[in-house]
């Protein structure tokens, strides 16, 4: 009688990252993409599905060309971040969030090729 278990992992629905990024995107909504990791990824990953399209012109650029005054502060409904709080939502730097959505990604490439070698 052997102890040695298999486990597998449930298969990971193609969309699922799709819908977390949009999940995320309205979450942080409030955020700049430059100050909040979690905005910063989900923008990214729509933008690798093709759901968005990154704008041409930045922020400020945009502002500029409306004569619309370019706000460097947070919303009044938030705290102002301090000097040290490069990421104001808690979230850990970019890079990480990177490289824990890479394995993820890897995770699922592996798994849905084992499911077609069963087939």
């Amino acid at each position: 009688m052997s102890t040695e278990s298999i486990l597998t992992p449930p298969s990971i629905c193609g969309s699922a990252e799709i819908d977390l990024a949009h999940r995320l995107m309205r979450r942080h909504r409030e955020c700049r993409i430059h100050r909040c990791a979690w905005q910063w990824v989900a923008y990214r990953t729509l933008v690798q599905y093709g759901r968005i399209a990154p704008q041409p012109l930045s922020p400020r650029e945009r502002a500029h060309r409306r004569s619309i005054e370019f706000s460097t502060t947070a919303p009044s409904s938030r705290q102002t971040p301090g000097p040290d709080s490069v990421f104001p939502c808690g979230a850990a730097e970019p890079v990480t969030l990177h490289q824990v959505l890479d394995g993820l990604r890897e995770l699922a490439r592996d798994m849905r090729s084992g499911d077609s070698r069963e087939g």
